[in-house]
């Protein structure tokens, strides 16, 4: 055999390199690049989460800080409008209840009415306190008396009288008024209007219940035949103070 010309060797090795770098192409870079390309869409994929839950971590914050503000405006619209009475003690807020409706109201609403310049007429009869523990309300508020208006009649000029509807907002506790009746009294200028008003405090629900426990073993006894633990002695909670008859009046 003759030798191989040179552009034949040459040639040879030129196809010889190209099969090598597609070979390599095939088998290293392609696959390189096609897992580069997955990973990069892994990339922008969790980009797009993180921008989410930036945005997400955002609206938590003004949420929650918009949530603080109306819990702050919640607060001091108690401690201005309200009594302190919290559901999560039952007898301390049936006591509570007492003393709001015999000692507290009555002067509460002959101060505010007599700060408008007007003249309370006729007063108004509030029923005998609850004798069990309230239920609280899903709302958070409360009306005293429960389910009805305390009626009362007042008197006074047309100015006065405007001005105790205006100055709703400077009761000391949370009022409505439902409408407006004016009658004449005889006595130049002077008017006389009747009004019910829905009074309402804010409280707290209780926290939520825990899980009940497992009932014991019929016997009433203990692991291994011992007695439960004596239960803890109920206080003894004192009555109201009944003032002599079953509805506190209006001092007139």
């Amino acid at each position: 055999m003759g030798r191989i010309p040179t552009w034949a060797v040459i040639l040879i090795g030129v196809f010889l390199l190209a099969g090598v770098g597609a070979l390599v192409f095939m088998l290293m870079i392609k696959p390189e690049r096609e897992r580069l390309a997955d990973l990069q869409k892994q990339l922008d994929t969790q980009k797009q989460i993180a921008d989410r839950l930036d945005a997400t971590n955002v609206r938590l914050e003004e949420v929650t800080a918009q949530w603080l503000e109306a819990q702050g405006k919640v607060q001091a619209l108690r401690q201005a409008r309200s009594i302190p009475i919290s559901f999560g003690h039952p007898a301390g807020a049936m006591i509570a209840l007492w003393y709001e409706y015999r000692h507290d109201l009555v002067p509460v609403i002959e101060d505010w009415v007599r700060s408008t310049g007007c003249t309370i007429e006729s007063g108004a009869s509030f029923p005998a306190p609850p004798m069990t523990p309230p239920t609280a309300p899903a709302s958070g508020f409360m009306q005293i008396p429960a389910e009805q208006p305390v009626s009362l009649t007042v008197s006074g000029t047309l100015q006065q009288i405007e001005r105790l509807y205006r100055s709703l907002d400077q009761f000391p506790r949370i009022v409505t008024i439902s409408d407006l009746v004016l009658m004449p009294t005889g006595e130049g200028d002077r008017l006389q209007a009747p009004i019910n008003l829905s009074i309402y405090l804010l409280v707290e629900a209780p926290a939520a219940p825990a899980p009940a426990a497992a009932a014991p073993a019929p016997g009433g006894g203990g692991p291994e035949g011992e007695m439960p633990p004596d239960a803890p002695p109920v206080e003894d909670v004192p009555p109201p103070d009944t003032g002599g008859g079953g509805d506190a009046e209006l001092d007139i």
